[in-house]
């Protein structure tokens, strides 16, 4: 308390200082002039005017609640401004475009899922539990058989695709080379003729004069 009433005290020192404003004595002698009855109004100290500044601060804080609203949605703008975000609208509809695609497939798996479902009490059929232990082996060994000739099937075509393409590049090299051979038999057969014409015309006996 002791500190308010010093702070009054020179609050109210410094009014008598600066004494009222320009704006309000106009005022003041301008409503004595015009009603004389009446007592002069109490002009505004310091702190009436610090009082007025205060009011006016405190209604703009006040309104701060959509400036605050505002600052708390900064994350959600920066997040938006981000160039790899994406909506969840979007995501959304990347999820449906995926399965869309994926359609098909899950449609055929759960195909397969039914068979296997409707086969399932005949695979478990007790003859087939009694299989001997030598048949269930001759099985395997047979299964391995027909992956390696499989494997070897492969190999055989891929042999058999390199053979082919070889062939191939040999017709078309030999079909060049008789080409070229078929070109030059033609020239020399040519040349064969004009030299055989030419002899015949030196045989042939010049004409008397």
């Amino acid at each position: 308390m002791e500190a308010l009433d010093l702070l009054e005290k020179r609050i109210d020192t410094l009014s008598r200082m600066l004494g009222p404003l320009a704006d309000e004595g106009n005022t003041a002698s301008a409503s004595a002039g015009s009603d004389s009855n009446k007592p002069p109004a109490a002009p505004d100290t310091v702190v009436d005017s610090l009082l007025t500044v205060n009011s006016m601060l405190s209604g703009v804080i006040g309104n701060r609640e959509q400036i605050a609203k505002t600052i708390a949605r900064a994350p959600e703008l920066e997040k938006y401004l981000d160039p790899n975000f994406l909506e969840e609208n979007q995501q959304v509809r990347s999820k449906e475009v995926y399965l869309n695609a994926i359609a098909p497939d899950l449609h055929s798996q759960f195909e397969q899922l039914d068979r296997v479902k409707q086969l399932e009490p005949t695979l478990g059929a007790e003859y087939f539990r009694s299989i001997p232990g030598e048949c269930t082996e001759k099985l395997k060994q047979h299964s391995q058989d027909n992956t390696e000739f499989a494997h070897q099937a492969e190999l055989i075509e891929e042999s058999l695709i390199l053979a082919m393409k070889r062939y191939g590049e040999i017709q078309t090299g030999l079909l060049e080379s008789l080409g070229s051979m078929n070109k030059r038999l033609e020239a020399i057969e040519e040349k064969m003729d004009q030299k055989k014409r030419a002899e015949a015309e030196k045989e042939l006996p010049s004409p008397k004069e």
